[in-house]
């Protein structure tokens, strides 16, 4: 019997097994609340095939859900689990600890549109092992006795699939070892062939970006192949230390670089932008570790000027072989110039809002110096546009919660301009006076979404 924990954007939630093995396909990025339709069943009957050696054999994979011996809970997707299960072996019958091979194979195929490929990102987890390919690139691999909590129960991790798809025709291959007693597969993402314009995040125009994937450090993906920017290949070059590595690699006096691109609509206005950023401190000096950005500049044998520093961001020294997720507001990025004292102390020299630098340079790059392992980077912002109604932040149709949070994160800062829409009173601050004013425009009583 087997806990799944979903540490992603959801609250801890428990999935019951009893001996066999389930792949339950959802999963995906929904672009709102409600866009978790349409759905389609993408497990029983053609969708899925199987196959005891990977070459032929070829059979529809047999996914009888629900049934009484196991059963997805709700909670691990917000939007609700209605994906069937997949035993591991595709036969007849109530799925028990001996039933299947010791390996199998699991193939779909994905048909896409032409125009922006969409960010599909898919849950994952293994009784013992899997790998997983797109188009015959490897996304990613798991291995049970890599990713138990605390309890010693599994932990799902992310896998980003998009920097394989493209459009037409593609691919998906799972191939699943069992090395113990009992066997399962958990492969979570709904809507897998649904509509991107209905149900999938779209990378552009996009308000979610994720470079890398989330599988505790996993290296040799093809995820960890950042994307980066001329910017950012000039500041590799430039910077002293050793030469850089890219993500999920130990780094001692090393650098790692990425940029998350975007492609805003042109009257888009940004509202809040907020990274997460899963780090490991790699090297023995990690204290005077920073992140340089757009604006971070370098020349050939200095090091930068104006960084934010780990310290800043954690609230106190990082440590050595301690592994943080760092959340960086860019309403309120914490400056220092290098020349600060090191190890860092006390307050950063000044606080930013980047906001504006997001929304004019159309990418965000960021770079950890020196000592600093990089798992992955997400990027979520929020934007209105011209004309929308005065409080609608996120630009969706309502003044709601979701515009309220949006304003707290820019709390006590100076508007960008006279046309800031987080300025609602126009006095060229973001202070508590106009989140009452936003408060008494909410479309519900007390902002209720």
């Amino acid at each position: 019997m087997s806990t799944f924990a979903r540490s992603i954007a959801t609250r801890t939630a428990t999935w019951r097994l009893c001996g066999a093995i389930a792949l339950a396909l959802a999963g995906l990025l929904p672009v709102q609340a409600g866009a978790a339709t349409p759905r389609t069943d993408l497990l029983s009957g053609p969708g899925w095939q199987a196959s005891a050696n990977g070459i032929d054999g070829w059979i529809p994979a047999y996914a009888p859900f629900p049934n009484p011996v196991t059963m997805p809970n709700p909670a691990l997707n917000p939007q609700g689990v209605h994906a069937d299960l997949m035993w591991y072996w595709p036969g007849p019958g109530t799925p028990g600890p001996s039933s299947g091979p010791t390996t199998a194979y699991f193939r779909h195929q994905l048909d896409l549109p032409s125009g922006p490929v969409p960010q599909i990102v898919a849950l994952v987890a293994a009784d013992d092992e899997l790998t997983l390919k797109v188009n015959g690139i490897t996304i990613g691999s798991y291995v049970l006795g890599d990713h138990k909590m605390s309890n010693n129960q599994p932990e799902v991790v992310a896998m980003d699939l998009t920097p394989a798809l493209h459009a037409g025709a593609n691919q998906i291959d799972i191939q699943a070892v069992d090395t113990g007693v009992y066997h399962w597969l958990f492969f979570d993402t709904y809507n897998l062939a649904a509509s991107p314009q209905t149900v999938l995040v779209a990378r552009t125009p996009d308000t979610v970006s994720l470079v890398g994937d989330k599988d505790d450090f996993h290296g040799g993906d093809a995820a960890d192949d950042a994307p980066k920017s001329a910017h950012v290949l000039a500041m590799l070059e430039n910077l002293v230390a050793a030469p850089p590595v890219e993500l999920d690699q130990p780094a001692v006096n090393q650098s790692v670089g990425l940029t998350h691109f975007l492609d805003l609509p042109a009257n888009a206005i940004v509202t809040s932008a907020t990274v997460r950023l899963r780090v490991k401190m790699t090297g023995d000096l990690v204290q005077n570790d920073v992140i340089l950005y757009n604006q971070s500049a370098t020349v050939a044998g200095e090091e930068a000027r104006t960084v934010i520093a780990l310290h800043d961001l954690l609230g106190f020294s990082p440590q050595r072989g301690a592994v943080y997720e760092l959340v960086w507001n860019l309403a309120k990025t914490p400056l220092r110039n290098f020349s600060s004292p090191v190890p860092f102390i006390g307050q950063p020299d000044r606080v930013a809002d980047l906001l504006t630098m997001l929304q004019t340079d159309q990418r965000l790059d960021v770079l950890t110096v020196d000592d600093t392992m990089v798992d992955y980077s997400e990027l979520r912002l929020t934007y209105t546009v011209a004309g929308a109604p005065v409080g609608d932040l996120n630009n969706d149709g309502v003044i709601d919660r979701d515009d309220l949070n949006i304003l707290l994160l820019s709390l006590n800062t100076l508007a960008s301009g006279p046309d800031d829409p987080r300025d609602l009173d126009r006095d060229g601050r973001i202070t508590v006076l106009d989140v009452r004013k936003l408060v008494g425009s909410c479309t519900r009583a007390l902002c209720a979404k």
